[in-house]
This record gives structure tokens, C-alpha cells and sequence, in this order.
């Protein structure tokens, strides 16, 4: 049997053998051409003449959202509950324990509102106030906006304030324990030491007054006998070092259940200041002015 059809028999070309005429684009007259294997532009340049710029990297990272502009408020309302909800899985903060709070670039504040699951969080919870912690629209903000408020008044240099209950930091305080000893090099080069301010009366003026001069000079305090605040460039950084003051408070207690806990000697917490630049840490650290803490330090850098 002939496998050529009768066209082909008539002289018809077989498309994938027989030569066809063409003008000078080399197409077949009548015929749709093809796309070019190669874009003209590049036909005789090397592979990779052309730079290949990687799609920008998603915002959004493991259902959190890692960073927003700083005046966007719903971005910051949602990270505002990505973090309570952290938080509260990570046992900073149980039930309406907790909040967070970040300043706007015209001075006003976005706050967690009074009275909600902090674990459960959604936007709409988020409150914007003004620069003196009054609600815009009414509702009832935490009753710890005073302690935001007096942060961000002592420290125009920060974003956001992040308030918790972290178990091991605060048993430390109720215990009498301090965590402002230099003990860990890390803790030292970022923060200097978590000095512990004395206790006051929590949603009161006591509260936020007490914490002024350990701010000042420092990004995390434990408030004797409630909680841990922590302030920072924007959000994250803020619950950074809320993580870390847990982090060095446990620790902290597994070291003294094995034996007594020894600083380090002046001249090695110097020589860990020093590194600050080197490795380009510029944020505040109580050690460049004293921690406030000499009273609990077994070596002060700076006695008086």
C-alpha cells in the first residue's frame, strides 16, 4: 500500500520533508509564521546577555505578615493581631492578657482595643487614638494605652510598644530575681541587661511613670509582679526582644537549677560594647549608660 495520499502523489510537499517556495521572511506565502525561537534582539548574543531581576519577595511569610508601609493601618492592624496571636500560642499572654500598639508617621496610635481575645484578634479590633491615647471613634482602648503613651512620649525615636506576660520572666520578678546581670553575650551587644522597674499598680499613672527612666535607656523592662514591655523600630522588632527577654529568662533558670550563676567581669562586657559597630548594632543600650540596676549587679560597669 502507498502511504502517500493522492495530494502528495499530485506533488503537494510533505511539511516536515519537502522544501517549500517562500519570499524573503522565509515563510511560505499565505502561510501564518511561526514564533522565532530566538527574539531578534538577542539572535547571536550569548545565553544570559539579558538580566534576569527575581520577583520581589511576598510580604506575607508562613501566614504572617512580615512587614507594611508605616502609615498603612490596615497592614499594621493585621500584624498588630499576627503578633497576639504568636504571643498567645507561645504563652506570653492568655485570655484579654497583653497589647501591642504602633505609632503612625503623624503621631497618632493604633492599639489593641479593652476586653478581647488576644489569641483570636482580627483588624477590626485594632483602634486608632490619638498621640495622648484618646480612642478616634469612640471605643474603649486597652486601659494600659497610658504605659504606650509615656513610651512613646520618653522615646520619639521608636515605633511600637509590645506589652505581655511571658511565665518565666515574671515569675523571676515575683520571686525577686533579677535578669539585669551581664551573663549573656548576645543579651549584652543587643540590649545591655533586662533591668526590673519596681512594682506599680497596673492601668494606673504609677505604672507608666515607673518605667520612664529604664526606657529611656533601654528597649526592655519587666514591670515586678505584671509583665515585660518592649519597644522597637516597628513591630517585629518590638516582639523580638519581647522573645529574647524570654528567652534569656529560661535560661537564666535552668542555669540556677545546676548552680549559681556567675556575670562576666567588666573588662569582657566592655570588650562585647566594643563589638556593637563592628557588627553595625546602633540601637539603645543601657549599658552605654548604665542599666539602672546597680543595685542588683554583682560588677557594675558604671558605680557610682
Amino acid at each position: 500500500m502507498n502511504p502517500l495520499t493522492d495530494a502528495q502523489e499530485a506533488g503537494d510537499p510533505t511539511p516536515a520533508l519537502d522544501p517549500v517556495a517562500s519570499d524573503h521572511t522565509g515563510t511560505a506565502p499565505g502561510q501564518a509564521c511561526a514564533p522565532a525561537a530566538v527574539a531578534p534582539a538577542l539572535e547571536g548574543k550569548p545565553l544570559g546577555a539579558t538580566p534576569y531581576a527575581a520577583p520581589a519577595a511576598p510580604a506575607e511569610r508562613f501566614g504572617v505578615l512580615t512587614s507594611c508601609a508605616p502609615d498603612d493601618k490596615a497592614g499594621i492592624a493585621r500584624q498588630i493581631c499576627d503578633i497576639m496571636r504568636i504571643m498567645y500560642e507561645q504563652e506570653f499572654v492568655v485570655a484579654n492578657d497583653g497589647n501591642v500598639s504602633a505609632r503612625l508617621p503623624n503621631g497618632n496610635i493604633m492599639i489593641t482595643a479593652s476586653g478581647v481575645l488576644k489569641g483570636y484578634m482580627t483588624p477590626d479590633q485594632i483602634i486608632e487614638c490619638d498621640p495622648a491615647g484618646n480612642s478616634l471613634d469612640g471605643r474603649r482602648v486597652t486601659t494600659e494605652v497610658k504605659m504606650h503613651v509615656a513610651a512613646y512620649t520618653e522615646r520619639p525615636d521608636i515605633r511600637a510598644v509590645v506589652h505581655a506576660h511571658p511565665i518565666y520572666a515574671v515569675a523571676f520578678s515575683l520571686a525577686g530575681l533579677s535578669l539585669a546581670e551581664c551573663s549573656i553575650p548576645e543579651i549584652i551587644v543587643t540590649m545591655g541587661t533586662i533591668p526590673t522597674a519596681p512594682y506599680a499598680t497596673p492601668s494606673t499613672y504609677d505604672l507608666p511613670e515607673s518605667l520612664r527612666a529604664f526606657l529611656s535607656k533601654g528597649d526592655a523592662v519587666i514591670m515586678a509582679r505584671h509583665g515585660v514591655v518592649t519597644v522597637g523600630s516597628d513591630l517585629w522588632d518590638a516582639f523580638k526582644k519581647m522573645e529574647m527577654v524570654e528567652h534569656t529568662a529560661k535560661i537564666t533558670h535552668a542555669a540556677r537549677t545546676l548552680g549559681p550563676v556567675t556575670p562576666l567581669p567588666p573588662p569582657d562586657v566592655q570588650a562585647l560594647l566594643e563589638t556593637r559597630k563592628k557588627l553595625g548594632i546602633y540601637t539603645k543600650n543601657n549599658l552605654c549608660d548604665g542599666c539602672g540596676a546597680r543595685e542588683v549587679c554583682a560588677a557594675p560597669l558604671f558605680p557610682d
